[in-house]
This record gives C-alpha cells, structure tokens and sequence, in this order.
C-alpha cells in the first residue's frame, strides 16, 4: 500500500521549499512514512507507529526543485522507501536492513517492542516479515542526513508542516492504533514544539510507568484512534514494558 497523495506531495514541497540554505547545507535526510503491502481495511489491527525521527536516514543530494517525496531514496539499498522495500529476509530468518547486513531489526529496541506490541494486540502469530502489516512515520520528516534528532532550529524549520503531514497521514490510513514510543517532552511540549494540539483528549500519565500519556485522534467521520505515548523502549524490561501499553490500548 503506497498511501502518497496529492495532499502529501504539496505539503512535503512548501517544507522543503522552507528550509533555508543554511539549514541545509549541513546535510539533510527526507523520510516520507510509508505502510507495508498487507496494511488494509481487512486487518482488525492496523498499527501506526510513530518516532521521533529517521537516524542517518540518507538521501541523494538533490535540488529544491528535485526535493520530492518521490524522489526519496534510502540509506541502505537506493529504492523507494514505500511499502517496507528496504526490509529484507536474510538467509537465516530474520529481518536486515537492505543491503546492510549490520542494521537487524531484532537488535532494535524500537523495532523488537513494536512487533510484540502488533502481536499483543491481534493475537495472531505474525509473519516472518511482519512490518508488511504496519504502517511507520515520524514526527519530524527531515532530520541530520548522518544521524541524531534533528536540532532546535531544523524543528522548528518544519514543525507546523510536520503536524499537517502527520494529519493527513493518519487520515489517509485510518490506523486502529498509534503507538508513538517517543517520549512525552517530544509529543506535547509548550516551550519546545508541540504535536499535541493535533489530537484531543490528551492527557499526561496518572501514575509511573512507561506510558508516559494517553490522546484520542478523530477522523473526520467521527471515528476516534486511540494514541499511546510512551518513553523510549531502550534499556527498558520489554516484557513489561510491552504488556503495559497492551493493556492501555484495551482499557481505551
């Protein structure tokens, strides 16, 4: 499922348009969300998950003019960043990234959390590549092009573009859950940048644990998402942490 439409590439063009050259010339990496082939209406759980920002995420050097969404190429294999095509099955079973063999999706705590939380919530054994039934986007889509989080200024360079980005996203692939594992200071802060206002109901934790709040997004039909943020899950007891935002997404 390629879910790139006409709405997406006009508010992708007015960010990069925005960046200044200053900006710029550090090196910049585009990440456009993407969802995997067997993401649809016909799966009971459709998840969304959403980081902060890509990590080293490279692109070709291109022009303002040639800075699109469809001109988006990878770090790892020089394709199309849409439907999961950098993620491969190795000889041994597992997941890599592309053509480097070094990037294992099991030894990513983002990664290894996200598929336990899909088969927690569906209750069904997964397939071997199981991102083909999730849909993957980030809160901030232009980051440093050799990795980090982007700065203060390149936030705040593509912040309000951000959140309409993410709106039509959401929109657009009618996700039953959004799992945001990213920390609350990056999901709703008023001093810094703000996605919060996006959605409604939100609503920091009660009590300690590893979600650090709770949001509802409404479609425009009326049907509400349920949203979870939560710390990030490295150095964190994954059963755990894993079973508690289960458990949320049930009670919501």
């Amino acid at each position: 499922m390629i879910f790139r439409n006409e709405v997406l590439e006009e508010l992708y063009s007015k960010m990069i348009d925005g960046l200044d050259d200053e900006i710029r010339k550090k090196g910049l990496a585009y990440f456009v969300g993407m969802a995997g082939k067997g993401y649809g209406e016909d799966l009971s759980v459709r998840l969304m998950l959403i980081g902060r920002a890509v990590n080293g995420w490279s692109n070709e050097i291109l022009s303002k003019e040639e800075e699109k969404p469809g001109n988006t190429r990878n770090t790892y294999t020089g394709d199309g960043n849409e439907e999961f095509k950098w993620v491969r099955i190795d000889s041994c079973g597992g997941l890599t990234a592309g053509k480097n063999d070094d990037y294992r999706l099991s030894r990513s705590p983002f990664w290894r959390t996200a598929k336990q939380v899909l088969s927690e919530l569906s209750g069904e054994e997964l397939p071997v590549k199981w991102v083909d039934d999730i849909a993957w986007s980030n809160l901030y889509k232009v980051a440093p092009r050799d990795g980090g989080n982007p700065d203060n200024k390149l936030c705040a360079a593509q912040i309000e573009m951000c959140k309409d980005i993410l709106q039509e996203e959401i929109r657009e692939l009618r996700p039953t859950h959004i799992f945001m594992p990213v920390g609350w200071s990056w999901f709703c802060r008023e001093d810094r940048y703000d996605f919060s206002e996006c959605f409604e109901e939100v609503a920091p934790a009660e009590k300690e644990g590893y979600i650090e709040g709770t949001a509802y997004y409404r479609l425009p039909d009326g049907h509400r998402i349920p949203v979870i943020v939560a710390c990030r899950p490295e150095r964190r007891p994954e059963k755990e942490y894993v079973r508690q935002i289960a458990d949320c997404f049930r009670k919501m």
